[in-house]
C-alpha cells in the first residue's frame, strides 16, 4: 500500500512539473513549449503565416535541444543505471533555469535571446524527463510530459471498464491510474501559467525544489531500465 501511495505520489509530481514548465515557458518564454516539443513545430509554422521574422526559426532550436538532453541522458544511464541520479539531475538543471531567469533573464525583454537561451535550459531538463521516462516506464503509470497518449487511453479504459461487456477490476484501475497523470498535469498548467504571467519564469523554481526533495529524500527504490 505505502509502495502504491509513493508511485501515484511521484507520477503525479512529474505530470504537475510537465504541465507547470510547459505551460510557464509558454506564457512567459515567448510562446515556447518546453515538454511538448513537437508544438513548436506549430508554433513555428504559425509564426510563418503571420508577418514572419527571422528570429522566428529559433524556435526550431528546442529540436535538437530536446534531442541532446536525451541522448546525454541516455549515455549517464549507461552508466549509472540510476533513475533516482536522473531526476535530480533533472531538478538541478531546472532550478538553474529558474536562478538564470532571476539573475540575468530579468534584465532582458522576454522576446531577448537571452530569455530564449534560458528557455532551452528548462528544454534540456524537460528532455532528462522524457528520457527518463521512457528508460524506466515501470516507475510511471504512462506518459508523463504529454497528455494526448493519455487521454485517448484513459477513454478506452472507461469504455472498456464502466461501459463495455468485459468489466474488470483492472482496466479500472488503469483509468484511475491514468487520470492522476490527466488531473496533475493539468494542475500543473493552471499553476504554472498564473505564477509565471506574474513573477515570470523564476517560478520554475518551484517545480525544481519539489522534484529535487522528493528524489533526495523520498524516493528509495531503484529500477531497472527497460
Amino acid at each position: 500500500m505505502e509502495n502504491n501511495i509513493s508511485k501515484i505520489i511521484s507520477n503525479f509530481l512529474l505530470v504537475f512539473v510537465a504541465g507547470y514548465a510547459d505551460t510557464a515557458t509558454f506564457t512567459s518564454g515567448n510562446e515556447v513549449f518546453s515538454a511538448h516539443v513537437t508544438g513548436n513545430f506549430v508554433v513555428f509554422a504559425n509564426k510563418l503565416i503571420h508577418n514572419p521574422q527571422l528570429a522566428d526559426f529559433s524556435i526550431l532550436l528546442t529540436f535538437p535541444v530536446f534531442i541532446i538532453a536525451v541522448y546525454c541522458t541516455g549515455f549517464l544511464n549507461n552508466k549509472i543505471k540510476d533513475e533516482r541520479a536522473l531526476y535530480l539531475v533533472m531538478g538541478v538543471i531546472l532550478a538553474i533555469s529558474a536562478l538564470l531567469s532571476y539573475f540575468v533573464g530579468k534584465d532582458y525583454p522576454v522576446e531577448s535571446f537571452v530569455n530564449f537561451a534560458i528557455v532551452l535550459v528548462v528544454v534540456f531538463a524537460l528532455g532528462i524527463q522524457n528520457a527518463v521516462n521512457k528508460l524506466y516506464g515501470n516507475s510511471t503509470f504512462g506518459p508523463t510530459t504529454v497528455m494526448t497518449g493519455n487521454v485517448t487511453k484513459a477513454t478506452l479504459d472507461f469504455c472498456h471498464a464502466f461501459t463495455g461487456e468485459e468489466k474488470n477490476a483492472e482496466t479500472k484501475s488503469s483509468f484511475w491510474r491514468v487520470l492522476v497523470l490527466i488531473i496533475g498535469f493539468l494542475i500543473g498548467c493552471i499553476l504554472g501559467a498564473i505564477l509565471s504571467a506574474k513573477y515570470g519564469l523564476v517560478v520554475l523554481l518551484i517545480p525544481a525544489l519539489l522534484v529535487l526533495a522528493y528524489y533526495a529524500l523520498f524516493f528509495q527504490k531503484k529500477n531497472v531500465s527497460n
